[in-house]
């Protein structure tokens, strides 16, 4: 017989109601709380509910009454479902499983339970689990009902909404290759649906001069929004046209502001957006604060819970850390983006695999030789796995990797090299399958290749090289001789040690002269095992090259000194990728739309390449924001060598300031990221000069003295030096580093911006006793009360009064205090690091119960009462007067003043709020209708 329940539950299209007996002990002792999927209730100090929900609820609109008296007391919980209309098998998770489940291919089964909401937490196994349903599901009604009827597009699009969430782009592309021509021809909801669909799958698949007539298209359907202003910007940002991506950034600010208010909707990711701008310019250092307050969003909405977009902010910031010179920081945000995305997306996610090889690079770069290797191979795993592969980010972490091991080492275990087999073979695999057989896998056979090679495979490595080589041969768009050598040169070694000829021992030291710097590259070991001075001398000569096939420089042959410098060409775009793969460098500008965008647009008469032969071997990216011009990148080709390289970086940088000069801009600056690992060195040797981590050439940097200052003399050399115009200066971004971005809207308006209330919210600093707290370890529950001078904290904590008087520590700051309890190993700890008010820090104390705490707190303006323990409540009521007076509820009615304070109200707030919306509906019916109930 099962056991009888401890309550009862029943639902409604929108509400669950549960309903437990109060025994008479309980009194006030009820402790009821409630989570997005979960419940928790504790009666007379017992709990008689713990589990997790079915489905899922919006916390905020649930709420918990009693009703009866005496011995019929009944405590009843509403909870709100997720999902309206959506009917619940069970109230639990597992009483919901021990239910069957309705057939996914019966004809009245409801889609939209499967259909992913954005606002859940990410749960890859839900969402492949449902991907595999919908897909059945779909195939079935297209092939009985076609796409013309509306069951079909709506288990599509439930479909397209998990599958987006797992990066199934190309499956889905393919997908819409049908229905959106069929959904074009409808005038409902389905065709916007599927404009948009294609949309996001192509910029997602960086097809961003694809994604945009669409994104214009919606455009013109829906009228412009805050959202679509945000993805238009994002597509105008990759394709490099920077002033129309400003221009739709701060139109989106503006709609957020109208449409959710102040901080919030998705302010993060214009934010975010706004400061890759600056980034792209070049301007890092003032990217960073703006790519910073876009991450303190994202966390502060999470809740301390893992969130993918906090990830992705997070990887920004770490990206101009590193820029920075920064890698210590850089890696603290990589670490944790890695953590968030394989919680939330998965652990084969391509956002896992493009968090590890970042990961991987920043550990490299700091020389953490053994992590970056682990960081690397789990990279060139996961991205060979990819959905929408990318062969140019497969060779760049093939490159590093092989870097990890033969640059700055003493000892080379080629037996190491084994353990990329796999992975090598996979991609091999997939290139043979799905790629154009020309020289750009050419390059990845030669690659895998010299791994086999490394790893002692000579034969497999023998395969790889002659497949190379005719594709070599085949190639026209550049000389590839060196390639078709490095080759052939690889053959004997491996025909050398098949045939017993050479030892070629698998783990050897590498010898260092004593004169070496430690900063110079590794030129190779010397064998001393063959038979012969000739032998010797070719094996040498085999193994060097063989050492600087594995590094960044695997892809070219040397080539002598550069002959020719000229202005960048679009046509250059696949040599620009090819130097960056051979510098291990990341491409600036990803795809050919975005290089030829910024080559016509504010990189236009900037940008240079160094040609020998016939073949690029050296390029810079420069672009201008109208006032200063900024190198963005500079790439020479590794295999030129010694002087000839460091006089090719000269001669593009001297190309890029004189055409600075000619455009009469004021500067030509950068920052030593843009040109490698030593670039403030090269800056230096050319007599540029830094200011705050940029460098400037000589020839150009001025002092800019205020506008005001400026003599007649100098005006009169200005409009006399030329007569064509100079170009204009765009509206200054530099207010975005600072972003007080609602200030600068209303600054615009022609409003004092000082009437804006603080977003940041201050919290204090509890020094040592502050580091190192664990969520896990957080005290959630407390309970709080006040008088006119004190505001005492009732902190429960079992068997507190027993533990050591130094096991409990209090912190106290103005604004903040801090319980850290240590115990079985662990820190228990409390804080409130943003208090509503001051206290008097010296007059605030604790004591120790035998089950809690007792913090009392002196407040330092005596009398003041507070209206919450933090100064959330204080802020809010700043925020709303403003919104009032200036936001999107100047002009509101009634009912929408007491929605919005609804909102941010807690479960008695509300009851008292309910009853007035009822009033207010009730006296706008009688109005409506005088002559009624008299």
């Amino acid at each position: 017989m099962a056991e009888a329940k401890p309550y009862e539950w029943s639902q409604t299209d929108s509400e669950v109601a549960v309903r437990f007996p109060m025994p008479a002990a309980a009194g006030k002792d009820i402790k009821v709380k409630t989570e997005s999927s979960h419940l928790t209730v504790s009666l007379a100090g017992k709990s008689v509910f713990k589990q997790e929900l079915a489905n899922k609820v919006e916390v905020d609109d649930c709420f918990w009454a009693l009703e009866g008296a005496d011995e019929s007391r009944t405590l009843v919980i509403t909870l709100c479902k997720k999902k309206d209309k959506m009917q619940w098998r069970g109230l639990t998770k597992e009483e919901e499983e021990q239910v069957p489940g309705p057939d996914v291919m019966a004809p009245d089964f409801d889609v939209m339970g499967l259909e992913h909401d954005d606002d859940d937490p990410e749960r890859v196994e839900e969402q492949e689990q449902n991907e595999i349903k919908l897909e059945a599901r779909y195939k079935k009604l297209l092939e009985e009902k076609g796409l013309q009827d509306e069951s079909t597009l709506q288990t599509f699009f439930a479909l397209f909404d998990n599958c987006i969430q797992l990066y199934r782009l190309n499956k889905l592309h393919t997908y819409l290759r049908d229905v959106l021509p069929e959904c074009r021809k409808r005038t409902d909801k389905y065709k916007l649906k599927a404009v948009q669909a294609m949309a996001f799958v192509l910029w997602k698949q960086s097809k961003f001069k694809e994604a945009l007539p669409l994104f214009h298209e919606m455009e013109d359907i829906l009228g412009k929004g805050a959202a679509l202003c945000e993805n238009i910007a994002h597509t105008y940002n990759s394709m490099g046209n920077y002033d129309k991506a400003e221009d739709y950034f701060r139109q989106a600010l503006k709609f957020i502001e109208q449409e959710h208010g102040l901080n919030r909707g998705n302010r993060g990711g214009v934010l975010l957006g706004l400061g890759l701008v600056r980034d792209r310019l070049g301007k890092h250092r003032e990217a960073l604060p703006v790519i910073k307050q876009a991450y303190d969003f994202y966390k502060e909405r999470a809740n301390g819970a893992p969130a993918s977009l906090q990830a992705k902010a997070g990887i920004s910031c770490a990206k101009l850390h590193a820029k920075l010179g920064e890698m210590e920081k850089a890696e603290v945000f990589i670490r944790e983006a890695v953590m968030m995305y394989e919680v939330t997306c998965g652990e084969t996610s391509p956002l896992t695999a493009s968090a590890y090889h970042e990961l991987g690079k920043c550990l490299w770069a700091q020389r953490k030789r053994e992590d970056a290797q682990k960081a690397l191979a789990r990279a060139y795993e996961l991205e060979s796995m990819k959905d929408a592969w990318d062969l140019v980010t497969l060779l760049e972490i093939h490159n590093t990797l092989m870097d990890t091991h033969l640059k700055d080492t003493t000892n080379i275990n080629r037996t190491k090299f084994q353990e990329y087999f796999k992975t090598t073979e996979f991609v091999t695999g997939r290139v043979r399958k799905n790629l154009p057989q020309d020289g750009n896998a050419a390059v990845y056979y030669k690659a895998a290749g010299e791994l086999k090679s490394w790893g002692g495979k000579y034969s497999e490595a023998k395969e790889l090289f002659n497949e190379a080589i005719p594709l070599f041969q085949k190639e026209k768009a550049m000389d590839c001789s060196g390639l078709i050598a490095a080759c052939r040169d690889m053959l004997s070694f491996c025909d050398r040690n098949l045939a017993g000829q050479q030892n070629s021992p698998m783990n050897f030291d590498v010898p260092t002269s004593k004169e070496e710097s430690l900063d110079e590259p590794y030129d190779g070991p010397v064998f001393e095992e063959v038979q012969d001075d000739d032998e010797n001398a070719a094996m040498e000569e085999v193994v060097r090259a063989a050492i600087g096939a594995g590094t960044s420089s695997s892809s070219a042959a040397p080539v002598p000194s550069p002959r020719e410098y000229r202005l960048a060409a679009p046509g250059d775009f696949e040599q620009a990728l090819r130097l960056c793969a051979e510098c291990g460098r990341t491409p600036l500008l990803a795809d050919q739309a975005g290089f030829t965008t910024h080559l016509q647009g504010s990189g236009a008469g900037l940008c240079w390449a160094a040609v020998s032969s016939g073949r690029v071997v050296g390029f810079a990216v420069c672009g201008s924001d109208g006032i200063h011009a900024h190198v963005q990148q500079l790439l020479s080709s590794s295999t030129v060598g010694g002087r000839a390289e460091e006089e090719l970086r000269h001669g593009l940088l001297e190309r890029c300031a004189e055409a600075c000069r000619e455009k009469g801009l004021r500067g030509l600056r950068a920052e030593p990221s843009v040109a490698g690992e030593r670039g403030g060195e090269l800056f230096e040797a050319l007599s540029w000069k830094a200011s705050h981590f940029v460098y400037g050439s000589p020839a150009t940097v001025v002092e800019e003295a205020p506008a005001a200052a400026a003599t007649p003399a100098a005006a009169a050399s200005s409009s006399s030096s030329s007569s064509a115009a100079k170009p204009a200066a765009p509206k200054d971004l530099g207010t975005w580093a600072k972003v007080d971005v609602e200030k600068e809207l209303v600054a615009d308006e022609g409003v004092d911006p000082s009437i804006v209330p603080e977003k940041v919210i201050q919290k204090e600093d509890f020094g040592p006793e502050g580091q190192g707290l664990e969520l896990p370890t957080k005290i959630t529950k407390y309970s709080w009360d006040q008088t006119k001078a004190n505001v005492s904290l009732y902190i429960p904590f079992d068997g507190v009064g027993s533990l050591p008087e130094g096991d409990i520590v209090c912190v106290f700051r103005p604004r903040g205090v801090l319980l850290v309890i240590s115990h079985a190993g662990k820190r228990h700890w409390y804080k409130v690091p943003n208090l509503c008010t001051d206290i008097d820090t010296e007059a605030s104390g604790r004591k120790l119960k035998s089950d809690h705490v007792v913090i009392k707190l002196r407040k330092a303006e005596q009398g003041r009462e507070w209206s919450a323990l933090d100064d959330s409540k204080e802020r809010y009521n700043k925020d709303r007067e403003f919104r009032l007076q200036h936001g999107d509820l100047k002009g509101a009615s009634t009912e929408q003043l007491l929605a919005d304070m609804y909102k941010n109200a807690n479960d008695e707030e509300r009851a008292g709020l309910r009853d007035a919306m009822r009033v207010n509906q009730e006296k706008r019916k009688a109005d409506a209708n005088p002559g009624k109930g008299a």
